[in-house]
């Protein structure tokens, strides 16, 4: 023993994180205390005692359903864990206890606390500076258990460097190292970096993260090769990037080209099997289908324009005639109504209409029906001599008005046929106008149709001769050799940046040295034989190995071992490891009695030789159905869990249907 224990550091005297109590109550109060179990530094193994054979029967014959697992749960649930199994057994317990939970009595970094969690997962906890248990119920604090177990995190991780995994960015979390000093006994011990049954490793990258997440907290992990791993990862995705886009722009006239002769064989509705273009003027292509039918449609086209040129015509002139007839029908309209006026003698009325008529003196232009300017229309004229004869506004001048009124009356028939004719004449227009309007509206609309079918020919011919000449041409060429020249220059700095690395990873420390010199002593001390060990903390799925092999009960030992190496280094002030492991049935996990002994023992008399007056740096709580050595049950005994009684088992009553099944 003395080689190996020449090689642990002495930094430390106590771990930097272990547990002094745990305590169960199924409701607030000291007398509601239903398990205490005292721990402490070093060596704690929880027995789960198997009876005499024959001694019992049924489930009280066997160690299991006592509360092994159920303990660890509860540890790992006042050190903050979140996982799927310490909920499911938090709900459980619950329903058992509604009013219950779990107390632990803990040293973080030299300070003591003491923390309560209730099974209650909506019931807010709360936190003491002391180990004063009794204390806990009466005595106000100002943390709860939540901010308690994030202080606790917190403080965990400090001294972690880096905090995040240099490749993905992903931040090193106490979840992390939680999981892996605290392994769900479901994972079986079978691999060192498989930590939780069900829920892997919780770290973005399953097998390159883990290596990482442990020698970040082991100090390993230094500055320089932690820039060349951000550095490494930088260039191998600029380096993806940058063969994509040379592929890229290897593919792209090709894929182009094909997307255009599918549009256009789809345009068409031709077969695959037609080409393209042919020199045979007698051979057909889709290249000469497609001139003649953009030919026919641009034939189509230019008679649809003159079409739509001739519909235009037409109503712009029956509009110019319409609005002509318009007018006159309304200055007809307001003689006949100067006649009426005056057969029933309004005056006030007949000199209001006569006004509206002086308004012909200004009217300009051309009078249709006499074919002469309305400045020498004989009717237009007339009207105005005879309103001209008198004036509305003297009242004295009633002869004059009268004689105007008569003469009124005595055309009122020849008003009135010529405001009927003009009215009919009118509705029969604004009938065609509706009539012309819908013919101007579907040849335009057959023009636009035309005139998309006749442009999307050419279009993508076109298209398709400007991308024949770009794929090979001078720019697209410098293109794809600048593109490569990039790709290669990435690909060569990321060479450079991978020997750096390989340089500085084959450089072991004192520290990797140290380490793979414990596990060799662990491994000589438990297989003297010719065995020996070693440390790689580069290899993504074995950082420790021994040598021997033997099924998966060296496999187990293996991951054991090198959780106690890096355990017993732990004491140094460059790393961040707790110094506590929690192992819940590694002999359960195919490991057989004898090596499993052999490693109790061995963890023994590291606690009792090397460290006789109890200044040890490490927590080891271990659970266990197979019986220690007989050297190690009256000291390193914890608990005795005994399924012969109630008052054997962890929660002094056994729990109905299934829920025991769950309480192991």
């Amino acid at each position: 023993m003395k080689p190996l224990t020449q090689l642990l550091p002495a930094d430390r005297s106590a771990p930097r994180l272990w547990f002094e109590r745990l305590a169960i109550f199924s409701e607030p109060g000291n007398e509601h205390v239903i398990r205490s179990v005292p721990l402490r530094r070093g060596l704690n193994i929880i027995w789960a005692k198997e009876p005499t054979a024959g001694s019992a029967k049924g489930s009280r014959a066997a160690g299991h359903g006592v509360g092994k697992t159920s303990l660890c749960l509860l540890l790992r649930l006042c050190l903050g864990d979140m996982s799927k199994a310490v909920s499911e057994l938090r709900e459980e317990l619950f329903s058992e206890f509604a009013q219950g939970g779990v107390i632990g009595v803990l040293h973080v970094d030299g300070n003591a606390f003491t923390v309560c969690r209730y099974f209650n997962p909506h019931k807010v906890g709360l936190a003491a500076p002391g180990t004063n248990i009794a204390a806990i119920w009466t005595r106000e604090t100002e943390i709860n258990d939540r901010d308690f177990v994030k202080q606790l995190g917190d403080t965990m991780m400090s001294r972690v460097s880096p905090r995040n995994v240099p490749e993905t960015g992903q931040a090193i979390e106490w979840r992390h190292l939680l999981a892996w000093v605290s392994r769900d006994q479901g994972a079986r011990f079978k691999a060192f970096y498989d930590w939780r049954d069900g829920e892997g490793n919780m770290l973005q990258r399953q097998r390159q993260d883990p290596p990482i997440v442990m020698r970040a907290v082991l100090g390993l992990l230094d500055q320089a090769e932690t820039a060349l791993l951000s550095e490494t990862a930088k260039l191998e995705e600029s380096l993806k990037a940058a063969k994509d886009k040379v592929e890229e722009l290897l593919k792209e006239p090709a894929l182009i080209r094909r997307r255009i002769e599918s549009s256009l064989r789809a345009q068409g509705q031709l077969p695959e099997d037609l080409p393209i273009r042919t020199d045979d003027f007698f051979v057909d292509s889709v290249a000469g289908r497609i001139e003649m039918a953009g030919k026919r449609a641009e034939a189509r086209l230019q008679e649809l324009q003159a079409e739509q040129d001739r519909a235009d015509e037409a109503l712009a002139d029956l509009r110019a005639d319409l609005k002509r007839k318009q007018a006159e029908c309304a200055e007809a309209d307001l003689m006949c109504q100067l006649a009426d006026k005056a057969r029933q003698g309004d005056e006030q009325a007949y000199s209001a209409l006569g006004a509206e008529l002086l308004a012909l003196q200004q009217l300009t232009g051309h009078c249709k029906h006499g074919n002469v300017a309305f400045g020498q229309c004989q009717h237009v004229q007339a009207e105005i001599n005879q309103l001209k004869q008198f004036s509305f506004r003297d009242a004295r001048d009633r002869p004059n008005l009268k004689l105007a009124m008569e003469a009124s009356v005595s055309r009122a028939g020849a008003a009135l046929s010529r405001k009927n004719d003009l009215h009919r004449l009118v509705i029969t227009m604004q009938d065609k106008e509706k009539t012309l309007l819908a013919a101007q509206s579907k040849a335009r609309l057959a023009t636009r149709t035309a005139q998309i079918e006749a442009n999307k020919w050419p279009t993508l011919l076109e298209e398709l001769s400007r991308w024949d000449g770009a794929a090979g041409s001078v720019k697209a060429q410098a293109d794809i050799d600048a593109a490569r020249a990039y790709s290669v220059q990435v690909a060569q700095e990321l060479g450079r940046a991978q020997t750096k690395l390989a340089v500085a990873q084959q450089n072991k420390s004192d520290r990797e040295k140290t380490l793979g010199a414990i596990i060799d002593g662990l491994t000589q001390h438990l297989l003297p034989d010719g065995a020996f060990g070693s440390f790689d903390p580069h290899d993504e799925q074995r950082p420790f190995r021994i040598s021997l092999r033997g099924g998966e009960a060296f496999r187990v030992l293996e991951v054991l071992l090198g959780d106690m190496a890096c355990m017993l280094d732990s004491p140094r002030q460059d790393g961040a490891l707790p110094g506590l492991f929690i192992h819940d049935c590694p002999r359960e996990a195919d490991m057989s009695t004898g090596l499993y002994e052999n490693f109790l023992s061995l963890m023994g008399e590291l606690h009792s030789k090397h460290f006789p007056h109890g200044e040890l740096p490490f927590q080891y709580i271990v659970t266990t159905t197979t019986p220690p050595p007989s050297d190690l049950q009256e000291d390193a005994v914890r608990l005795v869990l005994d399924p012969s009684t109630d008052d054997g088992l962890l929660f002094c009553k056994r729990f109905a249907g299934e829920k025991q099944g769950t309480l192991r």
